[in-house]
C-alpha cells in the first residue's frame, strides 16, 4: 500500500498545481503562513515545510518583509537552427545580444577572463588539440536587463586567433563570429550538446541563482569546411532565465 504523502507535502502540492496553471501566475504572492494555517488547519512548522519544498524546486522567492512571491520567469528563447550564424550576419551583432533584443530585453555583458591558458579536458577534445596545449580564452558574464543569465566561456586555436581581436581585453561589439569571418574564416558546419544539472557555488554566485535553481550546460561549436574547429562555446544558462527551440526547413535535410 502506497504511503501517504505528508500534510506538508500535500500543501506544496495543491501550490505547485496553482503554479504551473497559471492560477498562481509569476509574481503572484504566496499565501502567507496565516493563511496555509487556517486553510489546513495545520501548524506553522508544517506550513513553512511546505513552502520551503517550492522553494527548493526554485518556483517560488522569499522577501524579507514583503512575503513569498512566485518566482518571475520572462525566459529568454534561445533559438538553434540551421542557419544560425545569418542572426549576426544581418544584425552585426553577437546572436545573444540579436535574439535578446528581438524578444524585448537588453543585452550587456561583464568581461570575467581574457588571455591564454590550456584548454581543458572537453574544450580540447572539440578543439582536436591536446588537453595541455595553449589557447585563447574569453570568459564572460551575460545579462539581460542587467540581471546574470549566462556564464560564457569561448576557446579559440591560436593558429587563427593570435594576434588579433579574438585575445583583446575589451568586449567584441560585432560578437566573435562576425570577427572570425571578418578574419577570412567561413562556418560550414557546427554542433551543439546540451546537459541540465544542478550548479556548482561558483555558479550560483555569478548567476545569483535561488535555491533549486539548475543550469542548463551548452558546447557549442563551429567548424570549417575543411573539419577544422574554429571556436568552442561552453555557456551555463541560469535555467530559470531560458528555454530552448531549434528551428529549421526541409530544404535540404536528409540531403
Amino acid at each position: 500500500m502506497q504511503e501517504r504523502p505528508s500534510l506538508s507535502r500535500r500543501i506544496a502540492a495543491d501550490l505547485r498545481e496553482a503554479i504551473l496553471s497559471g492560477d498562481l501566475p509569476q509574481g503572484a504572492v504566496l499565501p502567507s503562513e496565516r493563511e496555509l494555517i487556517e486553510r489546513y488547519d495545520t501548524t506553522k512548522s508544517t506550513a513553512s515545510k511546505a513552502v520551503a519544498i517550492l522553494q527548493a524546486e526554485g518556483l517560488v522567492t522569499t522577501e524579507f518583509g514583503r512575503g513569498t512571491f512566485v518566482r518571475s520567469r520572462p525566459p529568454l528563447r534561445r533559438v538553434s537552427a540551421a542557419q544560425r550564424h545569418a542572426a549576426h550576419r544581418s544584425a552585426g551583432k553577437p546572436v545573444f545580444d540579436v535574439q535578446a533584443i528581438e524578444q524585448g530585453q537588453q543585452p550587456s555583458r561583464k568581461m570575467l577572463y581574457v588571455g591564454r591558458g590550456q584548454a581543458t579536458t572537453s574544450s580540447a577534445m572539440w578543439l582536436q588539440i591536446d588537453p595541455d596545449e595553449e589557447v585563447a580564452i574569453r570568459r564572460r558574464l551575460q545579462l539581460l536587463d542587467g540581471k546574470p543569465a549566462v556564464i560564457s566561456t569561448s576557446y579559440y586555436p591560436l593558429w587563427m586567433a593570435a594576434g588579433t581581436r579574438l585575445e583583446s581585453p575589451e568586449p567584441l561589439p560585432e560578437g566573435p563570429d562576425e570577427l572570425i569571418e571578418a578574419l577570412g574564416y567561413r562556418f560550414f558546419r557546427g554542433i551543439e550538446v546540451f546537459r541540465a544539472r544542478m550548479p556548482t557555488p561558483d555558479e550560483v554566485a555569478l548567476l545569483n541563482l535561488g535555491q533549486g535553481v539548475p543550469v542548463v550546460e551548452v558546447w557549442h561549436v563551429d567548424y570549417n569546411v575543411e573539419g577544422q574547429t574554429l571556436q568552442v562555446a561552453h555557456d551555463i544558462f541560469a535555467g530559470d532565465r531560458h528555454e530552448f527551440a531549434y528551428e529549421w526547413t526541409e530544404e535540404g535535410i536528409g540531403q
